[in-house]
């Protein structure tokens, strides 16, 4: 008898992570455009984003509302580093413009659905 696939996780199919994985494969293109001129902006850019995804999927994932809180906090502060690094960094066409507001966007969407707070968790 062949193995069973393991079930699809339900935050895969929730907006906020695909739009987290969206922006992460934007911030990709972004850092390929940048990475000749800007070799190491274009790897903080890349680490930043994919943290983003990671932790809205673990939020979504969460029991606990402290941890449910802690990785959408964590998810913010990675959305404000990818909007701020992208903001910084010019492109051809704007696309660090463009991905920069929708990481402000997504940080909106994040704190509104998952209910985070700037700051601190204790």
């Amino acid at each position: 008898m062949p193995p069973v696939p393991p079930e699809r996780p339900d935050y895969k199919s929730h907006p906020l992570w695909n739009e987290a994985m969206a922006l992460a494969k934007a911030a990709y293109a972004v850092a390929e455009e940048l990475a000749a001129r800007e070799p190491e902006e274009a790897r903080l850019l890349r680490k930043a984003a994919v943290t983003v995804p990671a932790r809205v999927a673990s939020a979504l994932s969460a029991d606990e509302s402290v941890t449910r809180g802690s990785d959408a906090s964590e998810a913010r502060a990675a959305l404000d580093e990818v909007a701020a690094r992208a903001g910084r960094l010019p492109t051809r066409e704007g696309s660090s413009r463009e991905l920069a507001r929708r990481a402000r966007v997504l940080e909106r969407s994040v704190a509104r659905v998952l209910g985070a707070s700037r700051g601190f968790v204790c």
